[in-house]
């Protein structure tokens, strides 16, 4: 049975934004209207608005259209109301799917020139077509905006999304234009070229005090990408990814990946550089030579991350993580060359399974531990307390640290007035410290505490290798290998043979000397 408007009494009006140019006043004219019409005719009706692509309905991306169809599906509506029927899907299959559900319980459309009853075959086949011309012509329009932007792009205009730091929109020229933060990406260029590191800026920002526009502090992955940005050189760079048809993140949105660099539109003097184009490549290069270490180096730490060395050629191994397989520790990549300077040999040691290596590495490291807690027992047996603390001493002593915590201060500035140059300052600084730390000791020294807290101090590293032991603990990986690296010196490690080669490992631990090592 089709209803009629008459019949209709309670519906749920659906308004979607999907186009850029579909700004919020546009948005809720539409909506104005909808519940206009919903008032008009007594409706009884409930608003789900959102934000959202016609071409999916993913509950992810368009959570409110799938909350208006489960209540669809719990009988709470006679219609459905929008101002066109490709507001619910521009997919043919997804607007398949929404019909289907709508006919199943007998919910009809509203738009703003027909009520559709998708029952009657007249309605349904009308639906039919003009989905497709809807599609139709949402590719159009999608074909439309990317050949003008690529178009855009060829004429070195700025479609590049987010502008970078440094750089303004000039939305009449359609180009960037250098702001009053271009003098810190200059600066930033300048200490690379220099010599400097990613680590070294960010320290020398940090002591200036330079913050980036949004007030946080730059750290090695910002530097990193304004190093690498050729559009500090002038350069416009379209089309360096594409998203992908078919694969999706965990979110429901489509996946991007690289495109090759002749898919790409790249326009030179495209605007005014921040950095002159030599000084750009110079810094690529410094950049590409300070990467020349091997993907297995940089993996991400591990919790042997600089411990161990060969015990053939002391070098530091690395770790690799093959395709689909287990983390290793790499082989000896050092290179032995004969007189002729051409020839060598590689080093014989052998990698070898991280979990393997841990095996053995645990099970000696045990020993230590065990050790430990039997010192660390002798000694609060026989520990007696220093009685003394002299209150006017400590209270020079802290005085003390309160003036060198304000020539620190002062020094800081002389950096950034440029009384002091970098290497003035951080020799000045080291020194306060160095000071300043003498001065702690002294107060740790006439604290009556001192020797119990050093002793919970050990007893909590105690509690903590014996949990790593047990597989109990719950530090993440960079903690481990801090615990790790704060007691041993180094692991000498070596494997020479074939597949079945046993692992040699000897611990070198921290003050002690070879032959102690376990």
């Amino acid at each position: 049975m089709t209803l009629t408007a008459n019949k209709i009494k309670k519906v749920a009006i659906y308004s979607r934004k999907s186009r850029p140019d579909e700004t919020e006043e546009v948005l809720q004219r539409q909506l104005a209207f909808l519940i206009d019409k919903c008032v008009e005719n007594n409706w009884e009706f409930e608003v789900f608005q959102e934000v959202g692509s016609s071409q999916s309905i993913d509950e992810k991306v368009r959570p409110e259209l799938n909350k208006m169809l489960e209540k669809v599906q719990s009988y709470h509506y006679d219609a459905i109301v929008v101002t066109d029927q490709d507001r619910l899907s521009r997919n043919t299959a997804g607007f398949s799917q929404i019909k289907e559900i709508l006919t199943n319980y007998g919910v009809q459309v509203v738009t703003s020139s027909k009520i559709y009853d998708y029952n009657t075959q007249e309605d349904d086949l009308m639906s039919d077509m003009q989905s497709i011309v809807a599609k139709q012509e949402y590719l159009n329009i999608k074909k439309r905006l990317v050949r003008g932007k690529r178009q855009s792009a060829k004429e070195g205009n700025w479609v590049g999304g987010k502008t970078p730091v440094g750089y303004s929109y000039d939305h009449k020229t359609k180009k960037l234009v250098p702001d009053e933060n271009a003098p810190v990406i200059k600066r930033i260029y300048d200490l690379y070229l220099s010599g400097k590191s990613s680590t070294d800026i960010e320290r020398i920002l940090d002591l200036e005090g330079t913050l980036t526009p949004t007030g946080s502090k730059w750290n090695k992955a910002r530097i990193s990408v304004v190093l690498s940005n050729p559009v500090y050189k002038g350069t416009v760079v379209y089309g360096k990814t594409k998203v992908s048809k078919v694969e999706k993140k965990p979110s429901g949105s489509p996946k991007q990946f690289k495109t090759d660099e002749s898919n790409q539109i790249i326009i030179e003097n495209a605007h005014e550089p921040i950095i002159a184009p030599e000084d750009w490549e110079n810094a690529k290069a410094i950049r590409e030579g300070r990467l020349t270490k091997p993907p297995s180096a940089r993996i991400g730490k591990v919790i042997f991350t600089g411990l161990i060395k060969c015990a053939i050629c002391g070098r530091t191994h690395s770790f690799q993580r093959r395709k689909g397989k287990e983390l290793r520790i790499t082989s000896c990549q050092t290179r032995y060359y004969d007189e002729d300077g051409i020839n060598y040999t590689v080093c014989k040691n052998k990698g070898v399974r991280l979990d393997h290596f841990e095996q053995v590495f645990f099970a000696k490291f045990s020993q230590f531990v065990n050790q430990l807690e039997l010192y660390l027992e002798d000694i609060k047996k026989n520990i007696k307390k220093d009685e003394t603390n002299p209150a006017d001493e400590k209270a020079i002593l802290t005085a003390n640290i309160k003036k060198i915590d304000a020539s620190i201060k002062r020094v800081q500035k002389g950096f950034i007035a440029e009384i002091y140059t970098e290497e003035e300052a951080q020799k000045e600084i080291k020194q306060l410290k160095a000071q300043k730390e003498y001065l702690e000791e002294q107060i740790k020294r006439l604290d009556t505490k001192t020797k119990d807290e050093k002793l919970d101090e050990l007893q909590a590293v105690l509690d903590k290798l014996k949990q790593l032991l047990e597989g109990t603990s719950d530090l993440e990986t960079k903690e481990i290998n801090h615990l790790l690296t704060s007691l041993i010196d180094h692991i000498e490690y070596k494997r020479v043979g074939d597949h079945k080669a046993e692992i040699e490992m000897k611990i070198h631990y921290k003050g002690q000397s070879g032959e102690q090592a376990s």
